[in-house]
């Protein structure tokens, strides 16, 4: 996962410009306008499901929104079902849950990149395809595609700004989520990989706060007290980004101590315009949301040739000076599909 080959063979690929049922959060989206009646007529007998990592997460529901317009336009029936929370236990009924209403394809965003493995290939041996969106799999083997951000470029792009901030020196952290979520473990290297460019910048700390902003508010705090030459905190996610911004607010280390964060829900977006925040490297999941839609759709089809096995989308890079610009601003992410 962490071997340097990996993600060099990763990012080598094509890419695109830029508990249990009780807790189980489901709808349903019905659609029969397509593109024209022929269209519309063909794909009617298809049903996509889409699992995200979470239903609660801006970034999810963005995607949700972008994957329901490609539906809308494509004439599918779309259906969209997920835990509450980011949990490797949640997920895995959730799967097992929808393949026993027999989609016609998966659209997933995997919240382990090992332990879902199994349950995923069920759907392929029962022969309906598997795209996963955002996260991916280890072995990618048995996915149709994997659509994501080119997560290791966010975090170069998060270590160059930071580095640009502090005027190339001092010491710098990493606040991420769990071992073994690729996004992020992409996104930690990626920046760890960058930072070996600044002779004088040093990486002290890679602490992970189970995705509870609390808790990396709490790490933020203490790295600001262990670390008096500190300038920098990278979140790798909107909740660590979140609760490192909060605890440098509180050790009142604004504007000495930079944070740059993933993603742009509200929140961030609100942290990001008062300078608590400085950087936001932003991804665009209604793209790929929208595109997982449409490479089911391709497949389905019969149209596999046309399909990319794996999809890196551009990120975008705001800063407090930008927030405001409408060509930044269009990427915010959105609280309601």
């Amino acid at each position: 996962m962490t071997h340097r080959r990996w993600f060099n063979g990763l990012r080598s690929r094509a890419a695109i410009g830029i508990a249990v049922l009780g807790l189980v959060a489901s709808t349903t989206l019905a659609v029969t306008a397509g593109t024209g009646a022929a269209t519309a007529g063909a794909a009617t007998k298809y049903t996509i499901t889409l699992i995200p990592g979470l239903t609660t997460d801006p970034f999810y529901i963005t995607m949700h929104y972008g994957a329901i317009q490609e539906a809308k336009k494509l004439g599918v029936t779309l259906k969209w079902a997920g835990a509450t929370t980011w949990n490797l236990e949640l997920q895995i009924p959730v799967v097992k849950s929808v393949l026993a209403s027999k989609p016609n394809a998966l659209l997933i965003a995997p919240t382990d990149d090992v332990a879902l493995f199994n349950p995923i290939d069920q759907y392929v041996k029962a022969g309906i395809p598997v795209i996963a969106v955002d996260t991916t799999l280890k072995n990618t083997s048995i996915l149709a595609s994997a659509i994501s951000s080119d997560n290791y470029q966010g975090g170069e792009a998060a270590a160059d700004a930071i580095a640009k901030l502090s005027h190339n020196k001092g010491q710098v952290a990493i606040i991420n989520v769990e071992k073994g979520v690729s996004t992020t473990d992409l996104r930690q290297s990626g920046f760890l990989f960058e930072m070996k460019k600044y002779a004088n910048m040093k990486v002290v700390a890679a602490d992970y706060d189970q995705d509870s902003p609390t808790t990396a508010e709490t790490l933020a705090r203490g790295l600001i007290l262990s670390h008096p030459g500190l300038v920098g905190i990278f979140g790798t996610n909107l909740y660590s980004a979140e609760g490192a911004a909060k605890g440098v607010d509180a050790a009142g280390a604004k504007g000495k101590v930079f944070v740059a964060g993933y993603d742009a829900e509200p929140a961030e977006v609100t942290l990001l315009k008062q300078g608590v925040i400085n950087i936001l490297v932003i991804q665009n999941p209604a793209m790929e949301g929208s595109l997982a839609v449409q490479y089911a759709y391709d497949f389905l089809t019969g149209h596999k040739s046309v399909i990319k096995k794996s999809v890196f989308l551009s990120n975008v890079v705001a800063t407090t000076a930008n927030a405001g610009n409408p060509a930044v601003s269009a990427y915010y992410y959105k609280t309601s599909a």
